[in-house]
């Protein structure tokens, strides 16, 4: 019998439907490594998200055929084992979009409505209406790394009245981004934007693409927001940036480092927004990403294209 192995505990429905769709295949969830090693060598399809993938069983998956995750991120799998073995993979890489989009533009809200200074005043109940506010309206903002979440977050800029630009690998143009770059290096409008939104996954060729290069070149009035992966960011060029008033606040809801060391100088810095890397929650995360698993299972089972390829080259 061909196993589906599950990393992830899905709740009992979730499991009825994969068996139902899956008819012929022992569909069995691991607790840990040591438990997935005993049914690997009969696995065919690994189900699981990026954090709770055991990598060290694949060298003993000499029958599996694809492995798709549950998250948009796949950092944490072994890639080139997996090319070497020609193992399709596949991820869950709409499912962030919108709680994670609402939640930059949150990060916006608080920096123009100065909403994270009245909280403190109400903490120490001081009433101060001279406080500065301002709005997005007629503001630039630059996306780097444009998917589905960097165009969800065009789309609601667009209705705030500002101007959105972008940056993604290949160029390819978005309803609602100005102009669409293929790099930072190349990017004109980098010292014009007040905010810079990093969604970027974190590759071979973008760890710490982001440092003095850009916080360098950004204008001093403008804001850092990063909701990608954090080891994307040089996070010491970043706080230098914060500590040198090179730019004037950072939303960061990644880290290098999670959890966030106790001793960051980043939470004592008035300008900064912290989050625990959860930006991507939401009560409906779970039935988004059965949709994409329920689609990708029936195309396998009939053999079409999957949704959701990750390109093992390029790590997403």
């Amino acid at each position: 019998m061909r196993n589906i192995l599950l990393f992830t505990k899905l709740n009992d429905n979730y499991i009825k439907e994969i068996k139902e769709q899956m008819e012929g295949y022992d569909v069995l969830y691991v607790q840990n490594e040591e438990e997935a090693e005993k049914y690997v060598k009969d696995t065919e399809i690994i189900i699981s998200f990026d954090f709770e993938f055991y990598s060290n069983i694949v060298d003993k998956a000499s029958n599996l055929k694809w492995i798709h995750l549950l998250s948009a991120g796949a950092d944490t799998l072994p890639f080139e084992k997996l090319k070497e073995m020609k193992v399709l993979v596949t991820n869950s890489r709409d499912v962030h979009k919108y709680q994670i989009s609402q939640q930059v533009i949150g990060y916006m809200l608080m920096f123009e409505r100065s909403l994270n200074t009245f909280l403190r005043n109400q903490i120490k109940k001081v009433w101060d209406r001279f406080v500065r506010v301002s709005e997005l309206t007629g503001k630039t903002a630059l996306i780097i790394g444009v998917g589905s979440i960097g165009e969800e977050i065009a789309r609601l800029l667009k209705e705030f009245g500002m101007k959105v630009y972008g940056i993604r690998n290949s160029g390819k143009p978005s309803l609602y981004v100005e102009k669409m770059y293929t790099s930072i290096e190349d990017c004109d409008i980098l010292p014009l934007a007040d905010y810079v939104i990093s969604i970027l996954p974190l590759t071979k060729d973008t760890y710490h693409l982001i440092g003095e290069n850009v916080f360098n070149k950004m204008k001093n009035d403008s804001y850092f927001i990063n909701v990608g992966r954090g080891k994307v960011v040089d996070e010491s060029a970043l706080i230098n940036a914060l500590k040198n008033k090179a730019i004037k606040g950072a939303a960061l809801d990644v880290f290098e480092e999670e959890p966030l060391s106790e001793d960051s100088p980043l939470w004592d810095m008035e300008n900064v927004i912290i989050t625990p890397h959860m930006a991507g929650v939401t009560p409906l995360y779970m039935k988004r990403a059965m949709e994409i698993l329920r689609e990708n299972l029936i195309a396998y089972k009939e053999g079409r294209p999957l949704r959701n390829i990750v390109n093992l080259d390029k790590g997403y």
